[in-house]
């Protein structure tokens, strides 16, 4: 079973490391480990073993946006993203939660629409040849 808290500076490493296996290098390394310091990352454990990290903010027209979702290789296709999601959805402060991934994405794309997010917008120029399709869900009533 999957459990779900908040990261701590003690939880850099394997989050730098697991991020490094997806993505193939460490260029993110800094902003995730300002993110962790900032409250903004949520770890995926299974067995008490980091499995996948998450990252949200609402800097994003003061909205809740999730800005990376990350599941190492050998846990992917098990539920954790699917996890993670539903969990921020439930922590989330703002009436909606944004997120994004590339066209190419489309393991990414699939969840969202399985999770109903809705797609609200494809911006081009971001990644060459990659276009990035914006996704949003209503999770809480409006005050």
């Amino acid at each position: 079973m999957t459990s779900i808290r908040l990261a701590t500076p003690q939880d850099i490493p394997a989050v730098c490391t697991i991020d490094a296996i997806v993505i193939g290098s460490t260029s993110r390394s800094s902003e995730l480990q300002e993110a962790i310091e900032k409250g903004h990352c949520y770890l995926a454990l299974i067995d008490k073993n980091i499995v996948g990290f998450a990252i949200i903010n609402q800097s994003f027209f003061k909205n809740s946006f999730i800005h990376l979702l990350i599941v190492h290789p050998h846990y992917q296709n098990r539920g954790v993203g699917e996890e993670m999601m539903r969990y921020l959805e439930t922590i989330s402060p703002t009436e909606k939660l944004f997120t994004s991934t590339n066209l190419s994405n489309e393991r990414m794309q699939r969840l969202c629409l399985k999770l109903g997010y809705v797609h609200c917008g494809t911006l081009t120029h971001l990644d060459q040849d990659d276009p990035e399709m914006f996704f949003c869900k209503y999770v809480r009533q409006s005050l």
